[in-house]
């Protein structure tokens, strides 16, 4: 009954490798250039440049200029460009000019959005809604 021998069901999920710490980039730091990560990363200082990674936080003092690519974005300071994520969260205080293309949105009260937002949509999924249409005709 509580037996944690699970047998692995063959299906990867994404996800940070246990054990790492997530990648920090401290208030001080301005880089120009793009970011990757398969793990967590927190952004203090200034990015112009595009971010992928699984979960990304942009603090109060944080500011991206770019194209942001993850599983999860929280943005508590600046972002300009586009984010594209399955759960998009702007608290207090975030300032956002960008399109977003998510699953879930979350705006608490005091964050600025500006721009547009669509449904996310996995790669596959126009060819797998077309597929389905042709299979009917």
């Amino acid at each position: 009954m509580f037996n944690n021998n699970k047998k692995a069901s063959g299906v990867k999920t994404p996800g940070p490798s246990k054990g790492v710490a997530p990648s920090l980039l401290s208030s001080d730091l301005n880089i120009t250039g793009n970011l990757e990560s398969a793990g967590d990363m927190q952004v203090d200082g200034t990015i112009d440049g595009d971010i992928k990674s699984f979960t990304l936080t942009v603090s109060e003092s944080g500011v991206i200029r770019g194209t942001v690519d993850a599983e999860e974005v929280t943005v508590a300071g600046s972002v300009t460009g586009q984010i594209k994520a399955r759960h998009v969260i702007l608290v207090k205080g975030a300032k956002v000019i960008a399109d977003l293309i998510q699953d879930r949105l979350s705006i608490e009260p005091g964050a600025f959005f500006e721009g547009n937002c669509r449904q996310y949509e996995d790669d596959n999924g126009a060819e797998a809604i077309q597929l389905e249409y042709d299979e009917r005709a």
